[in-house]
């Protein structure tokens, strides 16, 4: 557990290179942005088969917060795209603030795929587009990764990220009166 703890520890740190990155360096720190990405994305494949090797099966306050570091990350290359001047701080923050509001709402770690997705997403296009050397690394990492996860990737992480969806499509219902749905019940 301790390597896995490390591994996922250094997410957060990396979490902060990006805002650093950002700061210092801007839009020319786009393929130091990337690198860190990759980085920090194999140290979270990496990190859960480590911790699962633990036959002890304690638990440790990291690893319980595995799930905040992640988004930590994700925060991190989103704040990194704001500083470096790709992307707006209005689009940003309502990004944040929409995600709040649906983590609140939905209070399920199925939809944190679906937050963490979209700055992953806009930093692929983004080094595609200024870093394309950079962009195609993170498409050809992806690629390795899925087909080295690949019986794990369309049974559990596919999985996982749609019923996130359906989860964010069901709160919407979930928080109404139950007779404004149409699901009125009988009493005799």
């Amino acid at each position: 557990k301790t390597l896995a703890d490390i591994l996922t520890a250094s997410r957060f740190g990396l979490a902060w290179v990006l805002l650093w990155l950002g700061i210092s360096r801007g839009a020319a720190g786009l393929p130091s942005a990337v690198v860190i990405l990759i980085i920090a994305w194999t140290t979270d494949l990496l990190d859960g088969p480590l911790a699962r090797k633990d036959l002890s099966s304690r638990h440790t306050w990291i690893g319980d917060h595995d799930l905040e570091i992640d988004m930590s990350v994700s925060l991190g290359g989103l704040t990194f795209l704001v500083l470096a001047g790709y992307l707006a701080a209005w689009i940003a923050v309502s990004y944040v603030i929409i995600c709040l509001i649906m983590l609140w709402r939905v209070r399920s770690q199925e939809l944190a795929w679906a937050v963490q997705a979209p700055p992953y997403t806009a930093m692929l296009f983004i080094a595609l587009r200024y870093a394309p050397i950079y962009g195609i690394a993170i498409i050809a990492y992806l690629i390795v990764v899925i087909m080295a996860t690949w019986p794990r990737f369309p049974q559990v992480t596919v999985p996982q990220f749609l019923s996130g969806m359906r989860n964010l499509s069901k709160t919407k219902y979930s928080q109404e009166d139950p007779q404004e749905n149409g699901n009125e019940s009988s009493h005799a």
